[in-house]
């Protein structure tokens, strides 16, 4: 007797539609299409409560937070109290499936990877559970993770999960006619991230071939033909993949982007020394982000949706300004290119217009990205936007943040210590030992403990304050 076929219900009409579904979520120059997917997938929850995938309702759940954040209208702690519920039912959701998931691994998940959850967020969750409540800005930074997390694991295996069911679908003879034009258009999104990927790099050594020659020819002052000639090749290079619906190019061609040109090897000068300047590449590669960060057409001089939103650009070069790395961080030479980077892009008469574009916020969120995870270049970025004279508005709390942040309080300055110099002089550090950095060139000391002297006598072991009595 034949085996009947098996049928899934969803609670999508088709393929095509979590596909859009996806790419309004991740929508991040439009709230409106956020909206509309997040509505859509609570209209979804209500006609089938028990059927939605965990990580498609998780993201819908965070983007929701997200929403609300930014229309302002939550007070504080009602937002910490979001951000953590849905946080904490994302992480401890995916951790009671992951036992199942390992042992059933689907077929389209990335061979040599094991579903895991960054550290980060089981240690957020933990916290959230049980101990104190993660400050607004950490729970923001790990809603952020989480949608990369999802991306990674769910959402941009979309494509490969479809094309492998109906691969098989196909070997059993049961796709029908209708079916098969999405099929192909599926399959051409798996088979083109390669493609795409190498045309972009083809696109990018064109533009800097002409960007040099304009440069050479004193007519480089806005790059024009160049960013005319790299606009229109990525247009056409790019189109098969968007769909035209959204506002917006999908997030897979953003990421795509963002990976591929926000690499050291070409932002950055080739061998670059520390406290090298930063004008030639400032030179070569703003009128081309300009571009991608704002939208404009250059054939038309009329504004397309933005490839690259301005926040997110802004994001990734932080994020590599802090990745870790073999060299001591005082003397990372790429450290400080991405420093000097996000410096142009939130200082200089040159962005103006993208960060008029985007409203005065992203320099807020910047700082406090910064003030989060104060880092050495994090801080330095603190000190040199503040230092700017287009920072107008709460410029007096973010300094007194940084001093803070610094360790500089104001009420110290006037206090008289005594200190005893020769006891400083003959303090002794005990298991100091040298790393040696990159190459040789630079050494980092890890200190064991260390003497510290303060404001007080000491006092033999055993000492009771006067007025205390030993107990009957």
């Amino acid at each position: 007797m034949d085996m009947e076929p098996g049928f899934v219900v969803t609670a999508w009409r088709n393929r095509q539609e979590l596909l859009q579904l996806r790419q309004d979520l991740y929508n991040t120059s439009d709230k409106i299409y956020r909206q509309k997917a997040v509505n859509k997938v609570f209209a979804w929850r209500l006609r089938k409560p028990e059927g939605l995938p965990l990580l498609l309702d998780s993201t819908a759940d965070i983007v929701d937070v997200v929403l609300q954040d930014e229309r302002a209208g939550l007070a504080h702690n009602a937002l910490r109290l979001l951000y953590a519920t849905a946080i904490s039912r994302f992480v401890t959701g995916l951790a009671d499936t992951q036992i199942e998931l390992t042992r059933d691994r689907p077929s389209w998940f990335l061979p040599g990877k094991a579903l895991q959850l960054p550290l980060a967020l089981l240690e957020i969750r933990h916290r959230i559970v049980h101990r104190h409540l993660p400050s607004l800005a950490e729970l923001k930074r790990a809603a952020a993770e989480s949608l990369s997390w999802l991306w990674e694991w769910y959402w941009s295996q979309l494509e490969t999960a479809f094309t492998v069911s109906s691969a098989n679908a196909n070997a059993n003879g049961e796709v029908a006619g209708e079916n098969k034009k999405e099929n192909e258009h599926e399959e051409i999104g798996v088979e083109t991230a390669q493609v795409l990927k190498e045309k972009l790099q083809s696109l990018l050594k064109t533009y800097l071939k002409d960007r040099k020659t304009e440069i050479k020819n004193n007519r480089g002052n806005h790059g024009s033909n160049a960013v005319s000639k790299a606009v229109s090749s990525y247009t056409t290079s790019f189109n098969i993949v968007n769909t035209g619906s959204s506002s917006s190019p999908p997030p897979q061609i953003t990421q795509l982007v963002l990976n591929t040109l926000l690499n050291p090897k070409i932002m950055l000068p080739t061998d670059r020394k520390l406290g090298t300047s930063m004008s030639g590449a400032f030179l070569i590669w703003t009128p081309l982000l300009l571009a991608f960060c704002i939208g404009l057409d250059t054939t038309t001089t009329s504004t397309t949706p933005a490839t690259i939103p301005l926040s997110t650009l802004l994001s990734h070069m932080l994020r590599a300004m802090n990745t870790p790395s073999t060299r001591s961080p005082e003397a990372d030479p790429v450290r400080e290119g991405w420093h000097d980077w996000v410096l142009h892009v939130l200082t200089s008469p040159e962005w103006e217009t993208a960060r008029w574009a985007v409203g005065g916020g992203v320099v807020d969120e910047v700082l406090m990205s910064c003030f989060s995870k104060p880092t050495l270049w994090n801080l330095r970025v603190a000190e040199g936007v503040l230092g700017s004279e287009g920072l107008g508005r709460n410029k007096e709390q973010w300094t007194i943040l940084l001093d803070a942040a610094r360790g500089v309080e104001g009420g110290y300055g006037d206090m008289d210590v005594d200190v005893d110099v020769e006891e400083i002089e003959e303090a002794v550090v005990v298991g100091e030992a040298v790393v040696e950095g990159d190459r040789g060139e630079v050494g980092e000391k890890i200190s064991g403990p260390v003497k510290v002297l303060g404001m007080w006598k000491g006092r033999p072991l055993g000492w009771v304050p006067e007025g205390w009595e030993d107990d009957e």
